[in-house]
């Protein structure tokens, strides 16, 4: 029996509750915050390993999106499990690969955002809030197709990989300030999110990155065609994988997003994985079938 088990959507308060049980069960993963969002909700991360390979996973840029928040956190518990039981996964020794890699995860980047999309506005926000989030949302109470920050900025596009590029595609859709999607934000990290993921992935130095959002089925792994030969070899191994298939990005998805500025930056191997297939937000039933196709591929970007 899991203790994630993908059977209610995943709030603020759920992914609390989550990482109480998981750590309760598994002590030896370390949960710590890299800082906290606009309304002051911590950024949780998890460390699995101990190892010289630094890999770090994201999740949840988008409000919309907060399945992949449990996705990651599936996907931990089976490498807890196995760790803690020394079992392996194929010809995966969790033993070994303890001992090789140091895996952080951030399941939820836009706590504020999350929240908003599965609870609307509610008694806790300052009157002030609520008509500001209002006027953004073309004045309506109906938040379920929120994807920005609680100030109204897509966090996935607010990192400096090509920003002006993005805000130039912004203004063509019309969008000249904060809005449920697609904002850039005034400045690349102006947000605390972003700030925190771009300043811990700059801390951490990780050797390989990856970003989970929704939908697709699709991998992405290149921007402004600086690409390493070795992640678009992955690219195509995580998609013999999972089946999933290997893109190039188009429009405003091009630019400014947290995979984009990693290759920018640091020029690693670095992916967007777009899980599961229909409109945002994905229904809780497909949770198991995203979990499947997508074990795999995390196994394989730990050891690649």
């Amino acid at each position: 029996m899991y203790i994630v088990n993908g059977t209610e959507a995943c709030t603020y308060e759920v992914l609390q509750r989550q990482l109480a049980a998981l750590t309760g069960e598994y002590p030896f993963l370390e949960v710590f915050s890299i800082g906290k969002s606009v309304l002051k909700k911590e950024l949780f991360c998890v460390r699995w390993g101990r190892g010289e390979k630094r890999v770090f996973v994201n999740g949840a840029h988008h409000g919309m999106e907060w399945i992949t928040s449990l996705l990651l956190l599936r996907m931990l518990e089976t490498f807890a499990f196995q760790y803690n039981n020394h079992t392996c996964i194929g010809s995966v020794s969790f033993d070994r690969l303890y001992d090789d890699i140091t895996l952080v995860i951030c399941p939820m980047v836009n706590p504020d955002g999350v929240n908003l999309q599965i609870c609307g506005l509610n008694e806790s926000f300052p009157p002030l809030l609520k008509t500001r989030l209002t006027a953004w949302n073309s004045d309506k109470t109906d938040f379920r197709k929120w994807q920005a920050n609680i100030n109204g900025v897509d966090l996935n596009h607010n990192y400096d990989a090509g920003f002006q590029k993005g805000v130039f595609m912004q203004h063509q859709l019309g969008i000249y300030g904060p809005a449920p999607t697609r904002y850039s934000g005034p400045s690349p990290e102006s947000e605390p999110e972003s700030k925190a993921v771009a300043d811990f992935t700059r801390s951490f130095r990780p050797h390989l990155v990856a970003a989970y959002h929704t939908q697709g089925k699709e991998i992405f792994y290149d921007f402004d065609k600086k690409a390493t030969e070795q992640a678009e070899k992955i690219a195509h191994e995580l998609a013999d994988i999972s089946g999933y298939t290997v893109k190039e990005t188009d429009g405003m998805a091009s630019f400014s997003g947290y995979k984009d500025w990693v290759i920018s930056e640091f020029r690693i191997p670095a992916f967007t994985i777009e899980a599961g297939l229909g409109e945002n937000p994905l229904p809780l039933s497909q949770f198991n079938a995203m979990y499947e196709d997508n074990i795999g591929m995390l196994l394989h970007l730990v050891k690649a």
